[in-house]
Parts: C-alpha cells; structure tokens; sequence
C-alpha cells in the first residue's frame, strides 16, 4: 500500500482542495491537544474518558489509534477502513454508563457524541492549519468540512446529521462551545496527559511545544475552564513559531510532510495482512 494508490499529494499543501489533500499532513498534528482537551469538556466524552480511558498514562495509545482511524478513512482502501470502523466500535462497546447526581449518562456510540467528537477534530485540525500556512479559500473550506464528515457517517451517523458548509459548521461549533463545562475528572485527566510523566523520552521533549500549540488553539473560554496559562508572552511566542513554520513547512518534501500518515496507513496494511492469513 503506498501513497501513490490513493492520493499523490500536493507539491504545495496551500494548495490543499479537500480532505484527502488535508489529511496526511502532518502540520494537523498540531491540533490534536486541542482536539482532545475539547472533546473531554463535554461532559458526556469526559466522563466517559475518565471512567473507561487510560490514555492520560499512555496517550500514544490514543493518539494513534485516533490517527489511525482518521488516515484510513481519508486515505485508506475500503478493506482498511472497514477494519479500522470495526476496531473503533469495538473498542467503544463497553464505553457506557448510566446518569448519576454528580455525572451525566454517555454512551460511546452516540450519534451526538460521535458528531462532536468528529467536530474537533475538523476545529483543531484546520486551525492548526490556518495557523501554519493561513486561511483555506472559501471552497475548499466547504470541502474540507463535508469531508471531515466522514469521520462521523463511518461509525453509522446519518451522513445529514453533518454540515454542508463551514458556515454552518462553524455556528453549530460556538453553540456547543458555550455549553461545555470543564468537570473535575476531565480537568485531572488533562492534566495527566499534559504533564505527560509517562510518555517516552522523545514525547516529553515535544510536550512544551504541544502545550503551547494545545492553548493557543483552544477557544478562550475553555482554555480558562482547563487553566491553561496563555498570557501575551506565550501568544508572542506562538505567533512567532507558528511564523518560523510557515515559512519552512511549504517547501519540504511532499514524502516529508506526509511520513507519520503513511508510515501508519503502511502498518495498519501489515496488520490486516497479517491477520487474514
């Protein structure tokens, strides 16, 4: 399985059209603390998180399972996304729970959820982007959302459960936003996974960087909800990174650029032919 099968990739990733051009790009990774941190302020993932999840001790665990879930379904063949579809709903069988007093009732296989979930990381991922290599034109903003979309109609939500357009996309996002609440067991589980204690050498080093790229992303208010420092030495700071990247992030390699996707689609194939035989 190589690139070349499913998509060729962009000389120029500012050229990026739709959500195969977006997705194997790793500038995307940059999203993905405020991916997860927005995801546990909903009380219903949060909980769910906390009570099922021990990706805040291993969140390499996570997060390549939630890339791996992602690449296959943009750029994957339809035997490893029906895989990764199947791995994603079993891991997500036993993730329930009833309403309590002090915690709501979730269900991992909820369509609202599944939509939100989906929801961020279309937020994180193109702001990241943006942030990078500057705003998307309009029509492929549109795109790119109804791509995105696929995360969430994969796992069985109703394809018109999605969003047409960013416009829409982006106003069902403020009014969700306002009604996140930051619980204590998401706030501890944040701060384990950003502390990071337990993470390989290489992922600790890193942390500083995700950190800042985790609250610069965030919306304000749940950023504060999260009490992440964010004062106008770290803004300065980030303006200045996300500048020095742009810059030098265009003119790499397209094979570069795109490794981690690839390398991932790669191991995901060996594990299916390994596992049919």
């Amino acid at each position: 399985m190589t690139r070349h099968q499913h998509h060729p990739g962009l000389r120029d990733p500012r050229q990026a059209r739709g959500f195969a051009d977006l997705a194997p790009e790793s500038v995307l990774l940059g999203g993905a603390g405020a991916a997860i941190l927005l995801q546990l302020a909903d009380p219903r993932v949060g909980r769910g998180v906390a009570v099922h999840s021990g990706f805040a001790q291993d969140p390499l665990k996570r997060l390549w399972a939630t890339l791996d879930y992602v690449y296959a379904v943009a750029l994957g063949g339809p035997r490893l996304r029906a895989a990764q579809v199947a791995h994603v709903n079993r891991a997500h069988d036993p993730v329930h729970g009833t309403a309590t007093a002090e915690h709501p009732g979730y269900d991992a296989h909820d369509d609202d959820a599944r939509v939100w979930v989906a929801m961020t990381l279309a937020w994180s991922g193109t702001r990241a982007w943006e942030a990078v290599l500057g705003p998307l034109e309009p029509a492929a903003q549109d795109a790119i959302t109804r791509g995105y979309g696929r995360l969430a109609s994969s796992l069985g939500v109703p394809p018109e459960r999605w969003f047409a357009t960013r416009a829409e996309f982006d106003a069902e996002f403020w009014r969700r936003v306002e009604e996140l609440t930051v619980h204590d067991d998401a706030a501890a589980v944040s701060r384990t996974l950003l502390a990071a204690r337990s993470a390989p050498l290489w992922l600790r080093a890193a942390m500083p960087a995700a950190r800042l790229a985790t609250a610069a992303l965030l919306p304000a208010q749940i950023r504060e909800q999260f009490q992440l420092p964010y004062g106008p030495g770290r803004d300065a700071l980030w303006r200045g990174a996300v500048r020095g990247v742009g810059a030098v992030y265009p003119r790499l390699p397209v094979g570069v650029r795109q490794a981690p996707a690839w390398w991932r689609i790669a191991q995901q194939g060996k594990a299916l032919a390994a596992a049919s035989k």
